[in-house]
């Protein structure tokens, strides 16, 4: 009797210590990418571009699949994201993401992911669309070969972090 207790006990422990080592939170932006780039692509992409600010950004990146989207923004991940914007469009729901303000030049909303703020009767983006072409990040040139587009979700805790990230890539269009 007391083994099975102590077993039970064991197990115990280690469900609950195996529970708090997932809970563990980073101290940078955690941005999400979904993308089909190649892996040679993707570790350039962290080491040239985020690994100067390493202590800013966390970086994953993911298959572009609609499946690990829903997956990532029902566990409540990332501050950031940027998305395939066909993908993007299988989970278009403002009610969802952060308002960004007006992203767009003299005071108007910049693209096609606008709702009008029932606070302040203007019209704001709650996503933007980053354009595919050649784009700078830390020094870091790389080239998009799609069309993505980039959200906050409302859960982020690093909104403002993050939204100075979506300002730089929209910048480099």
């Amino acid at each position: 009797m007391k083994r099975r207790q102590g077993f039970l006990m064991l197990i115990s422990m280690i469900t609950v210590f195996c529970m708090s080592a997932c809970q563990g939170e980073t101290d940078g932006v955690q941005v999400l990418i979904y993308s089909d780039m190649s892996k040679g692509m993707k570790d350039q992409l962290i080491e040239k571009a985020f690994q100067p600010d390493q202590e800013i950004y966390d970086v994953h990146i993911f298959p572009a699949i609609p499946e690990k989207l829903l997956v990532e923004i029902t566990a409540k991940e990332g501050d950031v994201m940027f998305v395939p914007e066909e993908l993007f469009k299988t989970y278009d729901d403002p009610e969802s993401f952060q308002l960004l303000g007006e992203m767009g030049r003299d005071g108007e909303a910049a693209g096609r992911y606008t709702i009008e703020d029932v606070k302040t009767g203007k019209t704001v983006d709650y996503a933007v669309q980053i354009s595919k072409g050649t784009k700078q990040l830390n020094g870091y040139t790389f080239r998009l070969n799609r069309e993505m587009v980039a959200f906050i979700p409302v859960y982020a805790k690093k909104s403002k972090e993050a939204l100075s990230l979506i300002k730089q890539l929209r910048e480099n269009r």
